[in-house]
């Protein structure tokens, strides 16, 4: 028990560790714009669970990254609407994953995150490549051995713009309902990308996808108005969402990171963020679950990586 505690702390202690620097730095020069929620479900993902996916290609974790953030944050510039450019953001992510045949679905986030967030500052792009680069020294120092192949096959071309064309109609039906606080959450998406290339998609998983990542942004939220302090809050969020993992029985990175989500939101998002999370994983998830079950795997056979 001991020996497994310790190993236990010693591959979270440098994920801890990246994230809380990220807390930090955001508090101490008073801009939120460095805090970037998906850095958290990355640490945790590959310093802590060990993805093989990941780890097989660490230099992807900041290369791709960082070049859909600065994507995203060059595309929120444009004075066009949020809609469009949300669906622009998606293209360019699914365009750089297939362009280095790659399933990394935290692209998504951080190319979405300055679009939702409206980044106007370059320090959003300063803290994604600084924060990834620290994350792949990380794993590069404390991982001698990884794995050689990625164990995870990237999804086919259809299933990737099919995926987009959906997230496009669904953010144009936002737009058109005036909602588009929802339109576009990015644990949502990656969860959701992620989703479409696994093997079976019972609908269990589906249950408790919806339950982890909705009460990550109850968390999240509750400890944003509890705690005035940053760092405690992020603290909290950390046990609560380990613990909540420990009672379903059920590991899902990304709720790092809609825990955290919170805190980048403009202010005025926070009271309605559960239910916006709710309404739109169950419209998501719930497409592609029938892609997966039901309508499209019969006349759309499953495709090999491109």
């Amino acid at each position: 028990m001991l020996s497994i505690s310790k190993d236990w702390f010693m591959k979270t202690l440098p994920a801890c560790a990246i994230i809380f620097l990220m807390i930090g730095a955001a508090m101490f020069l008073n801009n939120t714009e460095i805090i970037l929620p998906e850095v958290s479900a990355l640490a945790i993902g590959s310093l802590v669970y060990q993805n093989p996916a990941w780890l097989a290609r660490p230099f992807y974790l900041f290369l791709l990254p960082s070049l859909t953030a600065i994507g995203g944050f060059l595309i929120n510039q444009l004075a066009i609407d949020q809609a469009a450019k949300l669906i622009m953001v998606l293209a360019l992510v699914i365009l750089v994953l297939t362009i280095f045949k790659s399933a990394l679905a935290p692209a998504f986030a951080t190319g979405l995150l300055p679009v939702i967030t409206h980044a106007g500052s370059m320090m959003f792009v300063y803290s994604v490549v600084v924060l990834t680069l620290l994350l792949y020294a990380c794993i590069r120092f404390f991982y001698k051995y990884l794995p050689t192949t990625e164990l995870v096959k990237s999804p086919g071309r259809q299933h990737r713009w099919l995926y987009f064309a959906f997230l496009s109609v669904w953010i144009l039906v936002c737009r058109a309902k005036g909602c588009m606080m929802m339109a576009a959450i990015p644990p949502v998406v990656v969860v959701g990308y992620e989703s479409m290339h696994k093997d079976t998609y019972p609908v269990g998983v589906l249950g408790k996808q919806i339950i982890c990542l909705v009460a990550a942004a109850l968390l999240g939220t509750a400890s944003l108005y509890l705690f005035k302090n940053l760092l405690l809050a992020t603290l909290v969020d950390f046990v609560a969402i380990t613990a909540l993992f420990s009672i379903v029985r059920f590991k899902l990175t990304p709720a790092y990171a809609m825990s955290l989500l919170p805190m980048v939101l403009p202010g005025t998002s926070h009271a309605y963020f559960s239910l916006w999370v709710l309404l739109m994983c169950i419209v998501i998830f719930g497409f592609v679950w029938v892609y997966k079950n039901i309508s499209f795997s019969a006349v759309l056979p499953q495709a090999e990586a491109n």
